[in-house]
């Protein structure tokens, strides 16, 4: 969208995206698959700035860690204040990823989409995986 031509549009986007409850997404996040070998923690939290993601990919003997990134909060309806589901994008260099989550009963299911820039000549994919709260509130013990 333009936002020279919809100013006040722009402007509310930023007013409803800061006022969201993120308490059902807020805690740790673990892969509910153990041999994953895309993500296999996040780490969802709320900052002075916004809300922010940290990944933690898949690596041996240690998860990588992609570090934070600031995300965007949406509602399941306009009209509603409890975010279910963010974006955010992380630029590792060699590669790119989009993350497009929402909660789902309690589960995290993430969609990423991942780009090369590496001239590796591997495809761009995208992946789903499945995520139980392992920290914070209602986590599974």
């Amino acid at each position: 969208m333009n936002n020279a031509k919809f100013p006040e549009a722009a402007s509310a986007a930023v007013a409803v995206t800061t006022s969201l409850d993120a308490s059902v997404l807020l805690g740790e996040w673990s892969n509910t698959n153990q041999s994953a070998t895309g993500i296999a923690r996040l780490m969802l939290t709320q900052a002075e700035n916004g809300f922010v993601v940290r990944v933690l990919g898949a690596g041996n003997p240690q998860p990588f860690d992609w570090g934070e990134a600031p995300a965007d909060l949406f509602a399941d309806l306009p009209e509603l204040s409890q975010a279910t589901s963010f974006t955010s994008f992380h630029d590792q260099e060699f590669m790119s990823v989009w993350l497009l989550a929402y909660v789902n009963k309690g589960v995290l299911v993430v969609v990423s989409l991942t780009r090369f820039q590496d001239d590796s000549g591997r495809s761009n994919y995208w992946d789903k995986e499945l995520f139980f709260r392992s920290r914070g509130p209602d986590a599974v013990q």
